[in-house]
């Protein structure tokens, strides 16, 4: 199956509602971390999300989805962790079915991200595709790159089962939030992506030659456009403009969103 295919994961709709019909799946993969937790084997990679098994491009995890606390300081920490009430898409397909309890409610948007740049602040068309429930009858498909979410807490303690089918690209591509009243990209989700471009941001604080080698190299071979450009920045930074060699800049620039993202940060800069 194609990974960046959503129809193969419309054709396992029907084996992913009989898994979510099994009532102790939970359980055994709870009662197995128990068991192994001295040898570091845990299906638990957060106190949400538990994954069960994966095979090549597919993999399947249980989320849980819990009411928000009363203290309204946990409760903005955890509305944030779970994506409640925040407008998001997704780098990879999935299809969900409930697991257990009413289910959560959610808000869907679609767009075109197409093989144009995408960057915070950017406008996108949106449109609306209703309110629907993650209830018992009910398996709901997210496209990658198209269909953006939020989800409202459900009425009590619910789960849900995922299978998702990451293509082979996922770890160099972004996830976004959207500001839906104004039509704009918002901001960028904590992805794979995001946090290789946040951890740059060390070398600007410590740094000897090997460092700027390093990120000279980066800035031109990494397959990632925002990785390479945020090492640019990086490199003028602490180095000066002059170590942004005119080939140097071509390489790094070689594809519209390293073209747009470059722009846009030199936009920053001026003002």
């Amino acid at each position: 199956m194609d990974p960046r295919d959503p129809a193969a994961l419309l054709a396992l709709a029907e084996p992913l509602y009989g898994l979510a019909g099994d009532p102790a799946l939970l359980q055994r993969c709870i009662n197995h971390s128990l068991t192994h937790w001295r040898q570091g084997s845990s299906h638990f990679y957060s106190s949400q999300s538990c994954h069960l098994a994966s095979s090549g491009p597919f993999a399947i995890r249980i989320n849980l989805w819990p009411l928000l606390p009363v203290d309204p300081r946990r409760r903005a920490i955890l509305a944030d962790v779970l994506s409640y009430y925040d407008y998001h898409d997704h780098n990879f397909s999935f299809i969900t079915a409930n697991y257990f309890g009413p289910g959560y409610e959610t808000e869907i948007y679609s767009y075109q991200r197409g093989t144009g740049a995408i960057y915070p602040g950017q406008r996108v068309d949106l449109d609306y595709r209703g309110r629907h429930t993650l209830d018992a009858n009910t398996v709901l498909l997210y496209e990658q790159y198209r269909d953006i979410h939020m989800q409202l807490p459900p009425a009590r303690l619910s789960a849900s089962l995922n299978l998702m089918m990451t293509p082979p690209d996922a770890g160099l591509t972004d996830q976004f939030y959207f500001d839906i009243a104004r039509g704009r990209v918002r901001d960028y989700v904590a992805s794979s992506s995001h946090k290789r471009v946040n951890a740059l941001g060390f070398a600007r604080h410590i740094y000897d030659a090997q460092t700027l080698a390093l990120l000279q190299e980066i800035l031109e071979t990494h397959p990632c456009s925002r990785t390479r450009v945020e090492a640019a920045r990086v490199l003028v930074d602490v180095a000066g403009a002059s170590a942004l060699s005119p080939a140097s800049a071509t390489r790094m620039l070689r594809d519209p969103l390293a073209l747009a993202l470059w722009s846009q940060a030199a936009d920053g800069a001026g003002q």
